[in-house]
């Protein structure tokens, strides 16, 4: 068997358990349909590019790289893309956070101000 191929087959696998643990997470409940929609699509992605391992050795020659070099660089470009688009949405979660508590705090001093003051025992 050749290099290729077993290339080929371990990205396979690769990709086959990370669609198997993408519906387990679903089915526990920990991942939302929304994540859980992204990472069936890269999943597939992995599994797809499996299958065009032989594809990528002209590729890898033409930038003087191994295949297997291409292969970390593409997986290190999207493990950047992942973590930055992560920090967008926490950021914007934070911001909703900030938000509320702003609103929470308002809503509360319009309370204490409208409420007569509770005498202690």
């Amino acid at each position: 068997m050749s290099i290729i191929v077993k290339q080929g087959a371990v990205i396979f696998v690769c990709g086959a358990a990370m669609l198997f643990l993408t519906a387990r997470l679903v089915h526990r409940r920990r991942l939302s349909f929304h994540y859980a929609s992204g990472w069936v699509a890269v999943s597939l992605a992995v599994i797809a590019s499996s299958l065009l391992t032989p594809l990528v050795s002209p590729i890898a020659r033409w930038f003087s790289m191994t295949g297997t070099a291409v292969f970390l660089v593409v997986a290190i470009a999207f493990v950047v893309a992942m973590c930055m688009q992560l920090s967008i949405s926490v950021s914007a979660l934070h911001e909703r956070m900030r938000d509320l508590a702003e609103a929470n705090a308002l809503l509360r001093a319009e309370l204490e101000r409208r409420s007569p003051p509770v005498e202690a025992v």
